[in-house]
């Protein structure tokens, strides 16, 4: 688990933001970070997400707000933090988003970016790759957009030209709750397979993929891959 507290010196009492939110997952580990009297706004741009996050997780320090993260209604220089966790390969154009969350983060704010990677992991955590690997392609074929999974060393050349100071590189591992969670997910690939791809020419390949992950897990297990934790201060 990432104490943020820890890479945070001089962290102000403010607004926080975490684009692409979904249900809130790592806005919640900006709660915990934010000092007392601060506001973590949860932006997502799917309106039946944000509805359903409302509805789970209202209430617990979170505001949930629909927007696009290339075109936020933000001012300029609102918050003190903004952060988007595993969610930049989700986006085609990342440098728009990148760009829009430096816009909107303060002078000295902090800026965090958190992403899975693909390199120097172990035989559990490939098995994740495998899967997340797979879940992409349903993705694709449902209409949504997911890239490959980066290596380490893409996501550092993608951001290191950003504009920021004091910049902090944390290799992030979750605790084992994050795991079981996997592990449920892995039940249910050849499931996704079915429901997804079936009657598409790539059915057949997709379903032997799921399979073979299952098969996999049951030799090696799951563990979710190493994070980049990417921190800098507005410039």
């Amino acid at each position: 688990m990432l104490h943020l507290k820890e890479y945070l010196p001089g962290l102000k009492a403010g607004k926080a933001l975490d684009v692409g939110t979904r249900y809130g997952e790592f806005a919640f580990t900006l709660v915990e970070a934010m000092p007392e009297g601060s506001e973590v706004i949860g932006l997502e741009c799917d309106p039946k997400t944000v509805e359903e996050a409302r509805e789970k997780n209202g209430g617990k320090g979170i505001t949930f707000v629909q927007g696009e993260g290339a075109h936020m209604d933000f001012p300029d220089d609102s918050f003190e933090l903004v952060a988007i966790s595993n969610t930049l390969h989700h986006i085609e154009d990342y440098d728009a988003v990148l760009k829009e969350m430096l816009r909107v983060l303060k002078p000295g704010g902090w800026f965090l970016v958190n992403e899975m990677y693909s390199d120097n992991q172990n035989e559990a955590q490939q098995t994740h790759f495998l899967q997340h690997t797979l879940e992409a392609k349903l993705d694709m074929l449902s209409g949504g957009f997911q890239r490959p999974t980066w290596n380490r060393q893409e996501i550092v050349d993608i951001l290191s030209p950003l504009p920021l100071t004091d910049v902090k590189m944390v290799d992030l591992l979750e605790e084992p709750e994050m795991d079981k969670k996997l592990a449920g997910k892995t039940a249910k690939l050849v499931a996704a397979v079915e429901k997804k791809a079936v009657g598409k020419p790539e059915y057949e390949q997709l379903l032997a993929e799921a399979k073979s992950i299952q098969e996999r897990y049951e030799r090696t297990g799951i563990q979710r891959c190493t994070q980049l934790v990417y921190l800098g201060k507005k410039a």
